[in-house]
């Protein structure tokens, strides 16, 4: 029997949850149905941190209640054919359902890296898989010795956490520093440094030739002929759109990118709309498309497609993506937006560049106060803000989305130096001396 709603969702993660949640409260009277593979599903950000800082894999798994209580339907089945014409589509189980608008948003799966190897028992991934996370946490807190390829942010925050765990951490970089997509060199450097002292080996400019061993994964051995043994490699060198069903469904999708939608996240099919990271995203600064795979642009990009499901709604569209990132690592907070220096370069930018330090509390002698680094990038001919990078405390996860809507707002050197901001002895810089003002006047007085 054919069950029919308003508005199906297919996938159960930030992208598919916040569009059905948002397509539910901006158009109440419709039914929404949200249709998943998975029983349990993980909080895609927390997924490292079952290793060590959480207890279990169960300590990180998104309720169930805020869909259901919300009015959203739940169904739990893996989708085989979606018929765009009919507007139905076909479970594993045989159950047919019907909708008046789709919204794909089947997420990502991680690379597999072209190694000789690789598919040896010992080789594991980073999935927002529940029943195969599970095993990894388990293989992983056994073994003694670690390899993980990527320095990425997951092999970066995989690397943190299995220190955190004692365990005998090696990563592998291809880059020249860590965290390349996301920082510049100074601060991917500063990285490598934390995790080397706490005990980590890190080396960047290597290519790995293949994963040794018979059966069983051994280690890792360079390109060179250097051997590192190990109990377990963990593989962490990206991810790649989910875009198997729409290629069954003949939607237009960017062989590399994902599932190409416009500025309403409306894909090549009508009525078909597509979020997160299966789809294909441009930069807000240079309109190339944006490799970053990010929750928060997933979550946002649910809310554009849930808000213009049944009729467009002015400005609630997506201007492209910011890239603002964060992290932490051994208790030191890194974040960025944007362009960095290197990505401006790349592309021919002439930019100004301000730098700032200063204790993240005033005074700097006051428990807990870190020191807090912000460098800002600006165009040189507009002095528009396109880019900035941020480390310290844990203030700079806030700070990041501060400077994050300067980007997008286009805001200038002067414009940010004219602005007013909050300061407390306990929980920020010195009015006199916060980094983001005195970055700025830095880069002004570079300009002259």
């Amino acid at each position: 029997m054919l069950k029919k709603f308003d508005v199906v969702v297919i996938g159960g993660s930030a992208g598919g949850i916040t569009a059905a949640l948002t397509a539910k409260a901006a158009y109440p009277h419709k039914s929404v149905a949200l249709v998943r593979r998975e029983q349990r599903v993980l909080v895609p950000c927390g997924i490292p941190y079952v290793l060590a800082s959480l207890e279990s894999v169960d300590q990180n798994l998104i309720p169930d209640a805020m869909l259901t209580q919300a009015g959203v339907e739940l169904i739990v089945g893996t989708v085989l054919d979606v018929d765009t014409s009919a507007h139905n589509l076909t479970l594993d189980s045989g159950e047919e359902v019907g909708y008046e608008k789709l919204i794909l948003a089947t997420g990502s799966v991680p690379v597999v890296p072209d190694i000789a190897g690789i598919d040896k028992d010992g080789v594991l991934y980073v999935k927002k898989d529940y029943q195969y996370l599970t095993m990894t946490r388990e293989r992983l807190l056994s073994a003694a010795k670690i390899v993980i390829i990527g320095g990425g942010f997951i092999g970066v925050e995989v690397a943190d956490e299995l220190l955190r765990a004692g365990k005998d951490v090696t990563i592998l970089e291809k880059n020249d520093w860590l965290l390349p997509t996301a920082l510049d060199k100074e601060f991917g450097t500063h990285v490598a440094d934390i995790l080397t002292s706490r005990g980590a080996r890190v080396l960047t400019g290597v290519d790995v030739e293949a994963v040794i061993g018979d059966d069983r994964a051994a280690g890792v051995r360079l390109a060179g002929g250097q051997e590192i043994p190990a109990d377990a490699v963990v593989v962490s060198v990206g991810y790649r759109p989910n875009v198997d069903l729409a290629v069954k469904m003949n939607l237009q999708v960017h062989p590399r990118f994902g599932i190409v939608v416009d500025e309403y996240m409306r894909t090549s099919t009508q009525d078909v709309f597509a979020v997160g990271d299966c789809t294909a995203k441009r930069s807000f600064l240079t309109g190339d498309y944006s490799p970053l795979m990010l929750a928060s642009t997933a979550a946002h990009q649910g809310r554009i497609a849930g808000m213009n499901l049944f009729g467009i709604r002015t400005v609630k569209e997506f201007i492209g993506s910011v890239s603002a990132f964060s992290t932490e690592v051994g208790g030191v907070a890194f974040a960025s937006v944007g362009l960095g220096e290197d990505r401006a370069r790349s592309i021919g930018m002439e930019y100004l560049v301000g730098r700032a330090e200063s204790a993240d509390k005033h005074p700097g002698k006051l428990p807990g106060a870190m020191k807090q680094t912000v460098k800002l990038i600006f165009a040189r001919s507009s002095g528009v803000l396109v880019g900035a990078q941020l480390s310290g405390g844990q203030s700079v996860g806030e700070m990041v989305n501060e400077l994050a809507v300067m980007v997008q707002k286009r805001m200038t050197v002067e414009e940010i130096l004219a602005l007013q901001f909050s300061t407390h002895p306990m929980l920020s810089a010195s009015p006199i001396a916060y980094p983001v003002v005195n970055a700025a006047l830095n880069a002004l007085k570079a300009g002259k």
